[in-house]
């Protein structure tokens, strides 16, 4: 009959080979890259790309296929701006796996509004429109002036 060997432990098991030892360390030692933003990256795809770079190459995360095919359009302007030598793109449709991104810095111009000649001419111009639909969104648009 066999004799019977217990379980081991996940330690004893990483420090009995030398190799696994070393992986253990430097795995300890490793801290991951920080996420970045890009300005050259469309708003509409800055929420589904997520971007981390390490050591000049820039690893861009896209949540789908989709998104990953714009980004390849993208990626060469997005390495230029953060001065990165290589980039590569990933599909990451895990979202608990995705590293958190710092938001792009609020802009400092205040918002743009209506002028009140603009307005006036969006009210008249609504007035002659038979489309309810159009005629309220008019009528809406030149609200936001007053």
């Amino acid at each position: 009959m066999a004799k019977a060997i217990g379980p081991r432990s996940i330690n004893g098991l990483l420090n009995a080979s030398r190799s696994l030892g070393q992986l253990r360390r430097r795995a300890a030692e490793y801290r991951a890259p920080a996420a970045v933003t890009s300005r050259a990256l469309p708003p509409a795809l800055a929420e589904r790309v997520h971007i981390v770079q390490e050591e000049g190459r820039l690893l861009l995360m896209a949540d789908n296929n989709a998104v990953a095919q714009l980004l390849r359009f993208h990626a060469p302007r997005i390495a230029r701006e953060l001065q990165a030598s290589e980039w590569d793109i990933r599909i990451n449709r895990d979202a608990a796996l995705r590293p958190a991104v710092a938001a792009a810095p609020a802009s400092s111009q205040p918002a743009r509004t209506l002028p009140a000649s603009a307005a006036a001419c969006l009210r008249e111009a609504a007035q002659g429109i038979d489309d309810e639909d159009l005629r309220e969104a008019l009528l809406k648009l030149a609200h936001l002036a007053d």
